[in-house]
Parts: C-alpha cells; sequence; structure tokens
C-alpha cells in the first residue's frame, strides 16, 4: 500500500494482486469505501490503481502479468502469504524483486531469518544462468530508537541487547536504505486509501491541515522507498 501510493504519486498506473490469506490487500478499496470520513469529503479512488486476485495457476498469473504490461500498467506488485509455499515460491520466481519485510525486534527475527535463508535455498535450487530475482530486505515498523541506532553514531547503545544483535543481523543483509517507520497513518491504510488522494483532501478541508502533515511525511518515506526500488531495479 506505501508502494502503491509512491507510485501513484509519481503518475504511474498500479496493479496490486492479494495472494495473502487474510486478504487485507484485496480489501483496501472496500475498506476505503466504507470508512466514514465526516466534515472531510472523501476522494475517489484512483483510476490508476486497480486490485485483483491472483489466478489459479502460474500460466494465468503469467498471462496477467502480461495483459497488465500491455495494458500500460507500470508497477505490479504481488502480496504473499507468510511462510514458504508453492504459490509463494511462484510468486517469486516470476518477479524482478522480492522484498522481505522485517521488523528490528528480537521476538520476529526467526521469521525474517528463515525467510531470507528460504530464498537463498530457492537460488541455489535455479540452474547456473537462469533468471532469478533481486532480493533485499525491508526494516518496516520501526520505532524511534531503531532508527536512531540505524542512523546516528551510538544510537545502537538505546536499543536492548537482544534488538541490537537483530538490527545488526539485518543491516549485514541486503537491504533496501530506507527504514520504514512506525506509524498510525500506516496502521490505517483501509480508512485512508492511497496516501497522495488522502492528504490532498485533508488539505483542502477545515481543519485537516495536522492530518495532511502527517500523510506528507508518510509520503516521504514512500518516496524514499519507490527510489530505493527503482535503484535496484530501474524503469
Amino acid at each position: 500500500m506505501l508502494i502503491a501510493s509512491a507510485a501513484l504519486e509519481a503518475g504511474r498506473k498500479v496493479t496490486l494482486i492479494d495472494g495473502d490469506v487474510n486478504a487485507q490487500l484485496g480489501r483496501w478499496r472496500d475498506s476505503f469505501e466504507l470508512a466514514a470520513w465526516d466534515a472531510i469529503p472523501k476522494p475517489a479512488w484512483p483510476a490508476a490503481l486497480t486490485i485483483l486476485s491472483p489466478p489459479e495457476t502460474v500460466d494465468g498469473l503469467l498471462d496477467l502479468l502480461e495483459a497488465e504490461e500491455a495494458a500500460g500498467t507500470d508497477l505490479t506488485v504481488l502480496d504473499t502469504r507468510p511462510g514458504t509455499h508453492a504459490d509463494t515460491e511462484d510468486f517469486c520466481l516470476i518477479s524482478d524483486l522480492v522484498l522481505i519485510p522485517a521488523r528490528p525486534l528480537y521476538a520476529e527475527w526467526e521469521m525474517t531469518h528463515r525467510a531470507v535463508l528460504w530464498m537463498d535455498d530457492l537460488r541455489q535450487s535455479i540452474a547456473a544462468g537462469e533468471r532469478f530475482p533481486e532480493v533485499r530486505v525491508l526494516v518496516i515498523d520501526a520505532g524511534p530508537k531503531v532508527i536512531d541506532a540505524a542512523t546516528r553514531e551510538g544510537g545502537l547503545s538505546l536499543l536492548p541487547k537482544r534488538d541490537q544483535d537483530v538490527l545488526r543481523e539485518i543491516l549485514r543483509l541486503d537491504h533496501l536504505d530506507v527504514i520504514v517507520p512506525h506509524s498510525r497513518i500506516l496502521e490505517q491504510f483501509g480508512f485512508h486509501g492511497p496516501l497522495g488522494p488522502a492528504r490532498a483532501a485533508n488539505q483542502q478541508a477545515p481543519g485537516g491541515r495536522l492530518m495532511a502533515e502527517a500523510i506528507a511525511r508518510q509520503l516521504e518515506v514512500a518516496a524514499l522507498l519507490l527510489a530505493g526500488i527503482d535503484a535496484v531495479v530501474p524503469r
């Protein structure tokens, strides 16, 4: 959702394919349409953003991606369910870039580490010279102390020892050079919808300035994230 918001702001046509069992992405538009914005006029859903369910077969997915490209789609995001499943493997192998989200906490590290090892094993199973996607870890849901630890000299000492070790391990991996902070705005994507239109609507409404500024800060992060993706996989 954050990537889609950045791409829309950059004037790109975006398609999201929701392969996760919780269907949060698939319900995004419905959640937005049902949200009560009260005094602030709700913007229209962007015509350049489409959300689809994945076809049942790999061939069907490939056909869908070809059709999206022919229709002028600039960016397709595939959301997968957690774990090492056959359909997740298929999604990964047809992608240009695989992003592994990582919460920099000791309690979350095992899941991140398993995903990284699984991608390494998958890479080893591919014949030499065959195409394989780029893989990057993305630090998400980071609090101020984690951001300070990653960006400021001496900041690492502010974290508990176990979280220090986890952050060090994450930053040793191939990762995007951007950290997505913890944010209520990002927790409430279903309410706000794509961030660009939400910011504009709040800017234009009486009493919406503070919310518009909060959304604008998240759009700055989104732009950095998209720039990081473009650096790995040039358009």
